[in-house]
């Protein structure tokens, strides 16, 4: 899924022509308009931020493995982020998240700003946000797709989330 960005610049010229003859004066004016078009794209690729991410993961292919992070990360995310992915593999095999790094702002509740994943076994769905992860937490899908969204609000930022999924 691309954005896609499109400048139009337009030219126009004017060509004025006077002709003169020597027994009858004649004057004749042409008036030519030419117009250009120039048409610049620029593409930019999805990143679940500026739109949402539908991806496919092969176990056995370059695609079986993902790394997705926050927006900006390792830098401060940015305010009133809302960022969407869903990954899906074949029917038989699972997508595991496991996490290198995750700082976002603590609520009780994680009203505020958290990494909502979906589909996924033991919990079903959780919302994280916070500091802290346990050593050697990981992530399964109960399934063969996992949903993530990182949502923040208005108030404090932190450095977000960095996470590896493998398809298996």
């Amino acid at each position: 899924t691309t954005t896609t960005t499109t400048t139009t610049t337009t030219t126009t010229t004017t060509t004025t022509t006077t002709t003169t003859t020597t027994t009858t004066t004649k004057k004749t004016t042409t008036t030519t308009k030419t117009t250009t078009t120039t048409t610049t794209t620029t593409t930019t690729p999805c990143d679940g931020c500026n739109c949402p991410v539908n991806m496919y993961m092969d176990p056995n292919g370059s695609s079986g493995m993902q790394t997705i992070e926050s927006p900006n990360y390792p830098s401060l995310y940015p305010s009133n982020s809302l960022c969407e992915w869903r990954f899906f593999t074949d029917a038989n095999a699972r997508i595991t998240m496991v996490f290198d790094s995750f700082k976002v702002q603590g609520t009780r509740g994680c009203k505020k700003d958290y990494l909502y994943v979906g589909r996924i076994r033991k919990y079903n769905r959780v919302s994280l946000c916070g500091t802290r992860m346990p050593s050697n937490f990981s992530l399964r899908s109960a399934k063969s797709q996992i949903i993530i969204k990182f949502v923040s609000d208005a108030t404090k930022n932190k450095s977000g989330f960095r996470a590896n999924l493998v398809a298996a």
